[in-house]
């Protein structure tokens, strides 16, 4: 009997052990309950709060998470994002000119030559009565250097771009040969012309008082990198010693070219009174 009581003494201690442990973890699980549903709260609150950011319920879960690896990269953009740089709306306009090919016909304009019934109406007219021309205003990208030149183009052309520079005010008014603020117009071109092939398309610059009768697209040759006009032509395309006219010419865009740009624009302080052209026959022989 003696047994059975000391048995029966240590069952109840035993089941009072158990029922208060048991009674422990319910008050545990309902403190982790209460825990999770004032974080679930706070986070909930801590989003509304801050409703402004694009940031959504689960990217804010993922932000505080102590599983997320410290060694992830960003996700890479949507293929076909536009890049948001300074050069966004060129690159707008640039595709919206090109072929399939990525080329475009660029040509400049300022107030001097935006005038009504002046040169530039005349280069326009020129596409429209040549041979097999007027498809190729379809590609046409003018490059306006000043506000007024730029609504002239958009009452006219479909392709416009606004170059904004520190010299805009000086660039729309007609500048003589060889002084400062022609030097600098060149200048300026020659090396926007150069960001053109840094993005990545291909051009044929013209002159505005170059008139298009003839498409010149087949006459190019399929495999040359740079091809221009020239003032005095020995019969040999590939002779150096051609005299270049800077004011027509068709350029690809690939390593090579984009490297002579660079080296063509840096060369203008090596001969600063020279513009651009006769800074060309100055490097034409060099390395680069």
């Amino acid at each position: 009997d003696g047994k059975s009581s000391n048995s029966n003494s240590k069952s109840s201690s035993m089941g009072a052990i158990i029922m208060k442990g048991l009674e422990y973890a319910r008050n545990v699980k309902v403190v982790v309950a209460i825990f999770v549903v004032l974080v679930s709260c706070c986070l909930l609150l801590y989003y509304s709060s801050n409703n402004n950011n694009n940031y959504n319920f689960g990217q804010l879960l993922s932000f505080s998470s102590p599983f997320h690896s410290l060694n992830a990269t960003p996700a890479d953009p949507p293929p076909n994002e536009p890049v948001h740089d300074e050069f966004y709306e060129l690159r707008k306009a640039l595709k919206a000119a090109a072929t399939q090919d990525k080329t475009v016909i660029l040509t400049t304009l300022n107030d001097a030559w935006a005038e009504p019934n002046n040169i530039f109406d005349i280069f326009l007219e020129s596409f429209r009565i040549g041979n097999n021309t007027a498809r190729l205003l379809n590609h046409l990208l003018v490059i306006a250097v000043d506000a007024k030149a730029y609504l002239r183009c958009q009452a006219l052309v479909r392709h416009c771009y606004f170059f904004k520079s520190n010299h805009s005010k000086e660039l729309a008014h007609e500048a003589r040969f060889m002084t400062p603020i022609y030097l600098e117009m060149m200048w300026e071109r020659l090396d926007f012309l150069r960001i053109i092939l840094t993005l990545g398309y291909n051009f044929v610059f013209t002159d505005t008082d170059i008139m298009w009768f003839r498409d010149p697209f087949p006459h190019f040759y399929p495999d040359i990198d740079f091809q221009t006009s020239c003032d005095a032509f020995n019969g040999n395309p590939a002779d150096l010693n051609n005299a270049p006219n800077n004011g027509f010419n068709f350029v690809r865009s690939n390593r090579r070219t984009v490297e002579f740009y660079k080296f063509w624009v840096s060369s203008r302080w090596k001969y600063p009174r020279l513009h651009e052209q006769n800074v060309f026959n100055k490097i034409k022989h060099s390395s680069y």
